[in-house]
This record gives structure tokens, sequence and C-alpha cells, in this order.
């Protein structure tokens, strides 16, 4: 039972450390550790733990492997300090924390700039736009202005209120907008050349009226 108190894992090891257990085999093996197996686990003595404590602070202290003196045990002298637990955390102090971060992240949501919204009349007017200056499309000039692709499509289409028509041109796919006959904005009335003159009798009537 004592003995069994006695080890520390080379897992624990790592963590004390701050490192991968990979290094903290190779350092084992450089200092010639060999570690005790209980059950999965491969365990260090503490006179094994004493030795790579030096080993370790001598490394922290920016020396390397090759002035380190094994044999020379009084060299640096370490006191093998058990890793302490961070006590913990009260409820009343974890709640606070909780809203705290939780103010913090509505605060940045409130202050980050909010992305523009998508207008949703930017299809209707490159269309319009197209079929009025009579443009000439490619296929991804045309899937550009219609948001999304145009697989499948024919010679002719009616979609949004406009017919597209296909064409080819030296082996190239191009594209023409027109409106729908129905989807023709309504042309302004023209004035009457020559307006409508009042009658003589009536200006004779308003003329005596304002006499």
């Amino acid at each position: 039972m004592g003995d069994a108190e006695s080890l520390i894992s080379q897992v624990e090891l790592a963590r004390r450390w701050g490192v991968t257990s990979r290094t903290v085999s190779r350092r084992l093996g450089f200092l010639g550790i060999t570690t005790v197996r209980r059950g999965r686990c491969r365990c260090l003595t503490m006179e094994q733990l004493a030795l790579a404590e030096r080993f370790h602070q001598h490394l922290s202290q920016g020396g390397d492997s090759s002035s380190f003196n094994i044999q020379d045990h009084g060299a640096l002298e370490t006191q093998v300090i058990p890793a302490r637990q961070p006590p913990a955390p009260t409820p009343g102090h974890d709640l606070a924390h909780q809203q705290l971060t939780a103010l913090a992240t509505a605060l940045l949501a409130r202050l980050a700039p909010s992305a523009p919204s998508a207008d949703p009349l930017q299809r209707a007017r490159g269309l319009a736009e197209a079929a009025d200056a009579r443009l000439v499309l490619t296929s991804k000039e045309l899937t550009e202005v219609l948001g999304h692709g145009i697989a499948g499509w024919r010679d002719s289409r009616d979609d949004y209120g406009f017919r597209f028509t296909r064409h080819k041109q030296q082996g190239k796919v191009l594209w023409t907008v027109e409106r729908c006959p129905w989807s023709h904005p309504p042309q302004p009335r023209p004035l009457p050349a020559n307006p409508p003159r009042l009658s003589e009798p009536f200006l004779g009537r308003m003329g005596r009226y304002g006499g």
C-alpha cells in the first residue's frame, strides 16, 4: 500500500511539467531511469522522481542534456513538491463568472457591425437593365445576375417576367433578355398637340361676369 502511494506515473509527470508523454519518455531514457509498471501505467519511484525533477529544473534554466551531470546528485538540490490542485470554484463565484461571460458576449454582439442584408430587388434590377439596354450576356454573366445556375435551359425560357433566348456564336453560348409582353412598364399618355380652346360664348359670358 505504502509502496504504491510512493509511485508517480509518467502521465502525471507530463502534466506537472507541461510536456507530452513522449518528451517524458525521452528524458527518462537519457537519465537511464527504468520505470515500474503498475497496471496500465508506468511509474517512477520517489528517488527516480527526484533525479527527473533535477533534470527538468536544469532544462528550465536554459541548460541542455550535455551539460547535466547525472552522477553528481548534489549539483542541483531540488525539493520535490507535489503539484497543488487548483481550488474548486464556489457556486457563487461560478455563477458570477457565467453572468460576466454572457454580458461580455452580448456586448460584443451589439458592437459588432451587422452584415448588410441582401437587396431583394437586385435580380429584378439586373434583368430589367439587361433587357432595356439589349445586352448580350454570357452564361456566367447571366448566372451572376440570376443568382443561380442555368443548367438545362434550352433555346428560350420565360421566367421572372422575362424571356431568355439562347444563341450560339463562334462556339460560345450567349443570352439575350426581353421583357414579357405583360411586364412592359406602362407608357405615359402623350399630351394633345393643341389643347381645346374655350368656346366664344363662354368667354363672352366670362367677360360679362368679369365686367
